[in-house]
């Protein structure tokens, strides 16, 4: 087995990412000739806490995703630790663990895919589907197993007689509460939702919100919600992280988040956030940022973020800022957080 993760965690702590890195390769031409290296995730640390639901925001192509398959061992990281506290109160480094290693932790953590339509099996009955983990894992079959489906579907709102449908005679809706229960079936204590809400309607998204709160309650589920949606977030997380071109720029408490965001980069994702009065005056500092999101495979020597901010020096643009405390709570990376007044928005 691996060892211990290399630094203590805290008490409160389920998962810690330290120096987190995920490099792939890229390759050109017929020959497949080395073109450099995509660096996806690079130097990313966390912490998330027993119980909390943290949200992960950011631009399309930002690294969430990858966080989140990185942590749940679906991509095997190029760098840094990954530590997990497991049901009986024991830690465990994940970092490097082998496929037979990480199978008894497959039933302690858990991932809701964003589209319910590919997630599902469409060839596999809803009761196959929710019971396949019980199957792989040894825990149920036969009569106790549709036992157990009938109790996860009652658990996420739906009645027991769907057991015998298909995933084609629901709704977008009902699909992705069929992926909760999935989720559920192992009694997870972790769950990674990869922007489960941003494929359903507005009204739809906010009922499948208040069940991921209503279950977390219920089932003391810790959450990793990763979206890029700010109203959403805001309703759901204990904590948000803000990621950059691969890189955790920002981390607070969400309410200090919202009110008094401390990296440039958060305070122009809380600009894009519609007002629901047209008639409200939009600050000039909330003028759309310019330029292009940095290239993952070419990033700037300094602060990736430094070709579209507005507060930009030379050291911006020769150092990279390290993410640091901040007296009011918040984790930052920028050279100037203690220096500029940044605009957050009105609860």
């Amino acid at each position: 087995m691996a060892a211990a993760a290399p630094s203590a965690p805290p008490e409160d702590a389920l998962i810690v990412v330290e120096g987190l890195k995920k490099y792939f390769p890229t390759h050109r031409g017929m020959l497949r000739r080395d073109a450099g290296t995509v660096k996806a995730i690079d130097d990313v640390s966390f912490t998330i806490r027993s119980g909390e639901t943290f949200g992960l925001v950011g631009e399309s192509g930002s690294g969430k995703s990858t966080v989140a398959r990185l942590i749940l061992r679906a991509y095997e990281p190029t760098g840094g630790t990954i530590g997990f506290r497991r049901s009986d109160g024991t830690w465990q480094d994940m970092t490097h663990l082998t496929r037979a290693e990480l199978r008894p932790l497959r039933r302690e953590m858990q991932m809701i895919f964003q589209d319910p339509y590919a997630s599902l099996n469409p060839r596999m009955t809803v009761a196959e589907l929710i019971a396949e983990p019980l199957r792989i894992h040894g825990i149920a079959d036969g009569k106790q197993a549709e036992e157990r489906v009938a109790e996860l579907l009652r658990q996420v709102g739906l009645p027991a007689e769907v057991m015998a449908r298909y995933p084609h005679a629901f709704s977008g809706g009902q699909r992705q509460r069929i992926s909760i229960a999935r989720a559920l079936s192992l009694n997870p204590s972790f769950i990674a939702a990869d922007e489960a809400v941003s494929a359903l309607d507005v009204s739809i998204a906010a009922q499948t919100i208040n069940l991921f709160q209503d279950l977390q309650e219920r089932l003391s589920l810790t959450y990793l919600f990763i979206t890029h949606d700010l109203s959403m977030v805001k309703h759901i997380s204990d904590r948000i992280g803000v990621m950059y071109a691969g890189r955790l720029v920002e981390i607070a408490e969400t309410g200090s988040f919202f009110a008094r965001p401390r990296h440039p980069y958060t305070e122009t994702l809380l600009a894009a956030i519609p007002t629901p009065d047209p008639r409200r005056a939009r600050s000039r500092r909330h003028a759309p940022i310019v330029g292009e999101v940095a290239d993952p495979a070419n990033l700037p020597p300094g602060c990736a973020f430094a070709p579209r901010c507005r507060f930009a020096t030379e050291i911006c643009r020769v150092e990279r800022p390290a993410l640091r405390a901040l007296p009011d709570g918040h984790d930052v990376s920028c050279h100037h957080a203690d220096d500029i007044a940044l605009e957050g928005v009105a609860s």
